[in-house]
């Protein structure tokens, strides 16, 4: 298995770090599982595990050529549709009547959950702080406490830090945890989709940019030529992360499929799909988390490097939000292809710190 790996890392470095690891890596390990599953069984027969640890463990360099062959064969074919995979765990089915009911009833299941958890999350947030300000008065007094008036709030901080407050800290777990599970979701309730993944990804495309009257779909492309190079770095690198976890998911399904096909016949050992079935759903998770880590990246972007953008469009650096917020929503709907009046700058020649288009 050891020269396994190293020829797969061989291969790796010849074809490029992201295929290996967005198509390549996931590949390998399917077809290793593949690999496994014929070694123990026959297609809708018995089981026998030692035929599985017999194709595991021994390796010839005729078997780990066609491994390699197969891996690299089923990562070609697979990695120009990682933008369809990707869609297809967002919960992107297309306008089929089938497809659109069950994208509707899994995305109002997601509604009717976000719902709860904001009405839970407002309950225990009432619930803390009715607890904080009877430990405060039990503290101060009354009279003292109806004095605090506007002050109540940071009176309840103090009161929580304190060892008083430990008997709220239960609560203040379950509040910040329902409100990083609501941070995954999109603010408005009509935006939610059927999946986990493509409500943390359409909740990166809401918020991204919002503040400043930027629609992240529409100016990714223009952002990324204009970010500097160490904050691109950092969006490929989560984006990344975000890609292989998708992969990963997809080709964990994928097994879990064949698994409970091939071990028909096998009795319990049809449990053995559980096992690709819980790598899907882990590294599943993953990609929702890593889609977090990718809008924090974006966000980082759009705020460091929107200037520079609007400096390669050759439009005036506003002055303020207020005056940035009116010369973007122009932008948008001139980038969405609308006729618009925008004024773009004038500037002295080799005016230093912008850009300057000498042709």
């Amino acid at each position: 298995m050891t020269g396994m790996a190293e020829s797969a890392a061989a291969v790796g470095t010849q074809i490029g770090r992201y295929f290996s690891l967005a198509s390549l890596l996931p590949s390998a390990l399917f077809i290793v599982w593949l690999l496994a599953l014929q070694g123990a069984a026959s297609p809708f027969a018995g089981f026998d595990p030692d035929g599985a640890v017999e194709a595991l463990t021994s390796w010839s360099l005729e078997k780990t050529g066609i491994v390699l062959g197969a891996s690299l064969l089923l990562g070609l074919v697979v990695h120009p549709l990682l933008f369809a995979t990707t869609q297809l765990l967002e919960g992107y089915w297309g306008p089929r009547p089938f497809a659109v009911r069950l994208a509707a009833a899994l995305a109002l299941r997601h509604r009717a959950r976000q719902h709860r958890l904001e009405e839970r999350s407002a309950e225990v947030g009432r619930q803390m702080r009715r607890e904080l300000d009877e430990s405060i008065r039990e503290e101060i007094g009354e009279a003292e406490f109806a004095r605090l008036a506007e002050r109540v709030r940071e009176r309840r901080a103090i009161q929580s830090r304190s060892p008083e407050g430990a008997a709220v800290h239960d609560l203040v777990i379950a509040r910040d945890a329902m409100k990083k599970v609501l941070a995954e979701m999109p603010r408005d309730a009509d935006r939610l989709l059927p999946t986990r993944l493509g409500n943390a990804l359409r909740r990166v495309e809401d918020s991204v940019g919002s503040q400043y009257g930027l629609r992240l779909i529409t100016v990714a492309p223009h952002l990324a030529v204009s970010a500097a190079p160490s904050r691109m770095s950092y969006i490929d690198d989560a984006r990344e992360q975000m890609d292989v976890s998708i992969r990963l998911s997809f080709f964990g399904l994928a097994a879990t499929v064949i698994t409970t096909v091939w071990l028909l016949g096998a009795g319990w050992w049809l449990l053995l799909a559980l096992v690709p079935y819980a790598f899907a759903y882990l590294t599943y998770r993953g990609a929702v988390a890593a889609a977090g880590e990718w809008g924090a990246a974006m966000a980082a972007c759009m705020d460091l490097d929107r200037f520079t953008m609007y400096d390669l469009m050759n439009v005036e650096r506003p002055t303020d939000t207020d005056a940035e917020g009116v010369q973007n929503a122009a932008l948008m709907r001139l980038l969405q292809g609308q006729h618009v009046f925008l004024r773009y700058r004038r500037e002295a020649a080799g005016e230093p710190g912008r850009p300057h288009d000498t042709a």
